[in-house]
């Protein structure tokens, strides 16, 4: 999903050409309100193990000052026919890479780089917490996706209303939905509550929390002082934050 979108030139990392792959828009569709998926084939994503909760950097328009990298989390990788999937926000108004997720048709090529985690399953967990908003949603979905069988998981999603809800990849899993409406969802006392709200088992386990920048933040700070988890046991990976997108 859009995701945190990374100023990849200039003034941000820079891959150098050689370390870019390339890839064709296969499909482009429309997922729920305000998200399109976008489907990238490339030899490459035959090569390549690709990690639940992953994101790829593209490399995308961006005007005068030239092609810039986006950051987008992965929906789905099929290693059998070459292809990954990204399920991308768009934001109002946005930067170079909502402009072009809005605009990209099949056909076109593209530039990308390879897929990278912030946040991965512990294997170690008595019990999986996912927590985000819809742009964390992509994420923790895939990861939800991949528990074993057996696995005690819970968490709620936040996004505007039940038309925008989403299941996890699968379509067998999902998690709990609570809407903010017209709100912003920076700051989202309305996701909070809801995470105070959660039963879970006795003791920490590992929550998983994506999405907003003041989000993450207030619900790191309920795991750790209201609960008493230890720091480590919340695993964050902030998306975006109002007027920077770039924090991915």
């Amino acid at each position: 999903m859009h995701q945190a979108e990374r100023n990849g030139y200039p003034g941000g990392r820079r891959f150098r050409d050689e370390r870019l792959l390339a890839a064709k828009v296969t499909a482009v569709r429309a997922a729920v309100p305000g998200m399109t998926d976008v489907t990238l084939r490339g030899p490459a994503f035959a090569r390549f193990a690709c990690k639940p909760g992953a994101h790829l950097p593209v490399e995308v328009p961006g005007g005068a000052q030239g092609p810039v990298l986006r950051t987008y989390s992965v929906w789905r990788h099929t290693p059998a026919d070459a292809s990954l999937t990204l399920r991308i926000a768009l934001h109002h108004p946005g930067g170079p890479g909502s402009a072009w997720a809005g605009a990209v048709t099949p056909g076109e090529r593209v530039r990308t780089g390879v897929p990278r985690n912030r946040i991965v399953l512990d294997p170690r967990a008595r019990h999986h917490v996912f927590v985000g908003e819809e742009t964390g949603a992509v994420p923790l979905l895939t990861m939800l996706d991949a528990l074993p069988p057996g696995a005690v998981s819970h968490g709620v999603l936040e996004t505007t209303g039940p038309e925008a809800e989403f299941p996890a990849p699968d379509g067998e899993r999902t998690l709990r939905w609570v809407h903010r409406g017209r709100a912003s969802a920076a700051a989202s006392p309305v996701l909070v509550a809801a995470v105070r709200r959660l039963e879970l088992p006795p003791g920490p386990g590992v929550a998983y929390v994506a999405g907003e920048a003041a989000t993450c933040r207030a619900v790191v700070r309920h795991f750790v002082t209201e609960r008493g988890w230890p720091r480590f046991a919340v695993k964050t990976q902030t998306h975006w934050t109002p007027g920077k997108c770039g924090i991915l």
